[in-house]
């Protein structure tokens, strides 16, 4: 299992030279976060409104791909914060800046859906 979670961490992390599912599972985020930014910004024009319920979907897969990332991230913040304990490392990432931006990404679409300005932080995760 500790083999299986380094490597998740290795993935999860900025893509290294010469790791091609690193490199992919970067690529996949960027491309679900332009994703979800396009969706965004489609749903706010009239024309498009025939299309809300591919957007809704859009959006909802996008959503449920960045909790998965941010579970994944939590698991494996222990390999990040080496000097700490692992509940003290999934703390520390809970309350750093990319931890903040990433579950600000996420509660909107669960508890304020449509709550643009909530929505717009998910460019800072780019």
């Amino acid at each position: 299992m500790e083999r299986i979670k380094k490597r998740t961490f290795q993935i999860i992390s900025i893509g290294r030279r010469g790791d091609l599912p690193s490199k992919a599972f970067d690529i996949f985020i960027a491309v679900n976060i332009f994703a979800n930014i396009a969706v965004m910004l489609l749903e706010t024009f009239e024309g498009f409104s025939k299309y809300n319920s591919l957007f809704k979907a859009v959006e909802f897969i996008t959503v449920v791909v960045f909790a998965l990332e941010y579970i994944l991230r939590i698991w494996t913040a222990d390999l990040l914060y080496r000097k700490l304990s692992p509940l003290k490392a999934r703390l520390r990432f809970l309350v750093s800046y990319d931890g903040v931006i990433d579950l600000l990404t996420i509660l909107p679409f669960v508890y304020l859906s449509g709550f643009i300005v909530f929505r717009i932080l998910r460019v800072a995760r780019i």
